[in-house]
């Protein structure tokens, strides 16, 4: 009997800690219709401890319709602040939030022609 519960209260503590351990997520960026504009997009992630990560893509030909990343995060909300930069070195700042975990892939749409 006590083996059995030993063996449960591991599981169940195994379970809590997986759910809180970093995971990848696996993200897509939407640039919208006016994604040939862009030739620089910077994304950095913030949750409740500030700052955790940030990427850059630059393309001086235009940014492709979407990007994909993938990043390394906890279970949590995050927001994520992308500044995208023109050729003239014009920059739009969006921001938006996601939840992880997710399933999949985690589509976030930036475009500013919404």
């Amino acid at each position: 009997m006590a083996k059995g519960a030993l063996l449960i209260g591991a599981l169940v503590v195994g379970g809590v800690v997986a759910r809180a351990y970093p995971r990848d997520v696996a993200l897509r960026y939407d640039l919208g219709d006016d994604h040939g504009r862009w030739v620089e997009a910077r994304m950095s992630y913030s949750g409740d401890d500030g700052d955790m990560a940030g990427v850059t893509f630059r393309r001086p030909e235009g940014m492709p319709e979407r990007l994909d990343h993938e990043v390394e995060l906890s279970p949590g909300t995050y927001r994520v602040t992308t500044t995208l930069v023109d050729a003239d070195g014009q920059a739009v700042e969006v921001e938006r939030s996601f939840d992880v975990p997710v399933e999949g892939v985690m589509t976030i749409h930036l475009g500013t022609d919404r």
